[in-house]
């Protein structure tokens, strides 16, 4: 049993969390299960397509970020479990985990709407593209009274003892539970989550699926053949009245910052900007994860 561990941290402590975890288990006597590789989001999502041919098990520590959002580098990896999948323009179902198992790590802050929202979301849709989840996901709130680490090493305790005596045939049981159960599940006894698929189009647009970049090139060699003819006829150089909005008035568009006082929420501790990263903060902050 090869596994992958991978992480979403916007400052750093949720990395250095799953890193612990990696080392506690290296050193680990009685270790029987194969190699441990961590890495970012990002870096797991640019191998997405290997992934199950790579590894039998997937470790996920994560938290959110602004309104419930995808952390820094880990927002290619939450578009790849997104992407969805056709065949000669046939939707089909598509499954590129199938086969393996996982379990999630959530970090997050029930100060917030959005608590553990991208722990969560991750958890249901690796079980939508084929992968079963061996371990209930843990969720820590930072709000408690301590005692987190304790908790973390309980989960993965567990989780050591099903990878060392687990084999790759046990993708093929029944999962462990529902991702929506949990012990900060709502009055209905379900844990909420908020889909992020206009972001995660959005990412997949801007990571390489889309015609926007041609479409930008063309654009910057025309503006680059007219500012040439301009200049050489000289119309650069001749004061007009009104202009050509070239030199004689105020020039660009100004990006003025927003102020809506946007706070953080269900984060991994994260200061209140969103997915387009609002420079604002409320006077409420929780600390970075």
């Amino acid at each position: 049993m090869n596994v992958l561990v991978v992480y979403g941290s916007e400052t750093g402590t949720t990395k250095r969390k799953v890193k612990a975890i990696e080392k506690a288990w290296g050193s680990r006597a009685g270790k029987k299960f194969g190699s441990v590789t961590v890495k970012s989001g990002d870096e797991a999502a640019a191998d997405f397509a290997s992934i199950k041919d790579t590894y039998d098990a997937i470790v996920i520590g994560v938290s959110s970020f602004g309104d419930g959002d995808p952390p820094e580098g880990y927002q290619l990896f939450l578009a790849e479990l997104y992407k969805p999948s056709k065949t000669e323009g046939e939707e089909v179902v598509r499954k590129p985990l199938e086969g393996m198992q996982h379990a999630v790590l959530g970090f997050g802050s029930t100060v917030y709407e959005t608590y553990q929202n991208c722990p969560r979301l991750t958890d249901k849709l690796l079980e939508d593209v084929g992968s079963r989840r061996m371990l209930q996901r843990l969720e820590i709130d930072e709000m408690a009274a301590g005692g987190e680490q304790k908790e973390i090493d309980a989960w993965e305790g567990k989780l050591f003892d099903l990878l060392n005596k687990g084999s790759p045939a046990d993708a093929k049981k029944a999962p462990s539970n529902k991702w929506d159960e949990g012990e900060f599940a709502n009055d209905s006894g379900k844990c909420d989550v908020d889909d992020r698929d206009e972001l995660v189009l959005q990412l997949q647009g801007s990571s390489g699926g889309g015609s926007t970049m041609p479409l930008i090139a063309v654009l910057v060699v025309v503006v680059a053949v007219a500012v040439g003819y301009l200049y050489q006829t000289g119309a650069l150089n001749k004061p007009t009245r009104g202009g050509l909005g070239m030199g004689d008035g105020p020039s660009g568009v100004q990006q003025g910052r927003e102020a809506e006082g946007v706070a953080s929420r269900g984060g991994d501790g994260t200061g209140g900007v969103d997915v387009a990263r609002k420079e604002t903060y409320s006077e409420l902050e929780q600390p970075h994860r």
